[in-house]
């Protein structure tokens, strides 16, 4: 597993930038919070990466840092709550999806996927390929294309619009996919929401302070979050088993 991202990314020394203005030297803290990683000096490590988390400057590096510290210190929930949130924000990086997958054996549940079909597990993989602003970009691109060979078609010759047709048929199949990949994310982002389980254990109940133990699962697990209630959280694993958990028990990706 990677240790330590030493990397300070743009979007960080923009944010250092902006927030010196501020008071907030977030390029000083992220370089001692690197100091004591290396010196394995996790548990400060940690209190310089989260006083960048907690000035709003959201970070990918930052993220998968801290995530580390919390790996280190053994705190399996913490981490994988951070590497969830680095991985959202850098879908595409393997360090972070490797890290996800090694903390993920560390948990307790072992709560399978279900299964999917040939045709989805294609779409999902190319789904999660592409970051969203890449595929709003593909989506222009495609559009732009299609508008073209329209007009072109329009007065080209008879065995020439036929070659139009065909890459347009092509090209039209790709942006229905493009678009519905982008239209699934962009609701995904706004709408659906998932959290760790960072308590050792979490009952769920069958409802608010209910007597009913539902099910129990363990530090690590991760929920989709579907209603909050008060301080209570409605959330379902992916085999759709759902019950309300006290949302200090979660921490939201």
């Amino acid at each position: 597993m990677n240790l330590l991202r030493a990397l300070i990314m743009p979007a960080l020394c923009c944010a250092g930038v902006t927030g010196a203005v501020y008071g907030v030297p977030a390029d000083y803290w992220f370089e001692k919070a690197n100091t004591f990683y290396e010196q394995q000096n996790y548990d400060s490590a940690q209190i310089y990466y989260e006083k960048i988390a907690a000035a709003d400057i959201t970070n990918g590096a930052v993220y998968y840092n801290l995530g580390n510290t919390y790996f280190r210190q053994k705190k399996i929930g913490l981490a994988l709550l951070y590497f969830e949130k680095a991985h959202n924000l850098l879908p595409n990086d393997q360090d972070i999806r490797a890290n996800i997958r090694f903390t993920q054996s560390a948990i307790v549940d072992r709560i399978a996927e279900p299964q999917q079909s040939f045709i989805e597990t294609v779409f999902r993989y190319v789904h999660n390929v592409l970051p969203l602003q890449t595929q709003l970009w593909a989506l222009f691109v495609l559009l732009l294309a299609l508008s073209i060979l329209f007009a072109a078609g329009l007065y080209a010759s008879a065995g020439l619009r036929l070659w139009i047709i065909y890459i347009s048929s092509i090209l039209l199949i790709l942006t229905a996919y493009c678009g519905l990949s982008a239209g699934i994310k962009i609701y995904t982002n706004a709408k659906v929401s998932y959290g760790i389980v960072l308590s050792v254990s979490v009952d769920a109940k069958n409802q608010p302070n209910g007597s009913k133990v539902l099910f129990t699962v363990h530090e690590g697990t991760k929920f989709r979050i579907r209603k909050q209630l008060g301080d209570w959280f409605l959330v379902s694993l992916p085999t759709g088993v759902s019950g309300w958990v006290p949302t200090t028990s979660l921490g939201v990706i």
